[in-house]
């Protein structure tokens, strides 16, 4: 099932990214992380398209898994040949924006996992392949997400503990609102 959940979110088919079928495969592999060694396994098949457009699209779900599933996809995007293969459509010469996602992706995690002694070397180890080759690596946004989501700083309105009485719940947003910007007078 996994295998065409992954086919539907880098179908050909696609204007862009199907956000939902991403996130759906997210949850998946954080309810089942069995699931994950699929997962990498069907983007790594992707990536292996003729098609600019399903290379985009993999690395997209593969970026989202990354950030959103934790160490067990960490470990099989290690692993599992997924960096070697990114690393080859690199060597290939590639679409500009495969190439370029690519980069910014290797360069990314190879920083946030920790270098050459971290627990998976493997990620700083295509960093390095990739500057041997000549790669140059793009500039990085300040506003990048970061690959480790920081944890929750404020409760979640759709909490079952958060939810309140409408009128009340209203009570304290204007309250907080008057806080926040008090009037001018």
């Amino acid at each position: 099932m996994v295998n065409f959940l992954v086919e539907r979110a880098t179908s050909d088919m696609l204007i862009g990214p199907d956000w939902a079928m991403n996130v759906e495969i997210c949850d998946i592999c954080n309810r089942d992380p069995g699931q994950a060694k699929d997962v990498v396994k069907g983007i790594k098949k992707r990536l292996r398209s003729k098609k600019p457009k399903v290379q985009l699209l993999a690395l997209t779900l593969l970026e989202a898994i990354v950030k959103n599933c934790g160490d067990i996809v960490h470990m099989h995007v290690a692993e599992k040949g997924l960096l070697h293969q990114m690393v080859k459509i690199v060597k290939k010469k590639p679409d500009f924006h495969v190439r370029e996602k690519i980069l910014i992706l290797v360069d990314t995690w190879q920083e946030a996992f920790g270098g050459p002694r971290a627990r998976y070397p493997q990620y700083y180890g295509s960093y390095q392949e990739l500057l041997r080759i000549g790669a140059v690596f793009p500039q990085r946004s300040e506003r990048s997400a970061p690959v480790f989501t920081p944890p929750q700083t404020h409760p979640l309105a759709s909490d079952p503990q958060n939810l309140q009485k409408p009128e009340s719940r209203q009570d304290t947003a204007e309250s907080s609102a008057d806080a926040e910007y008090p009037t001018l007078r």
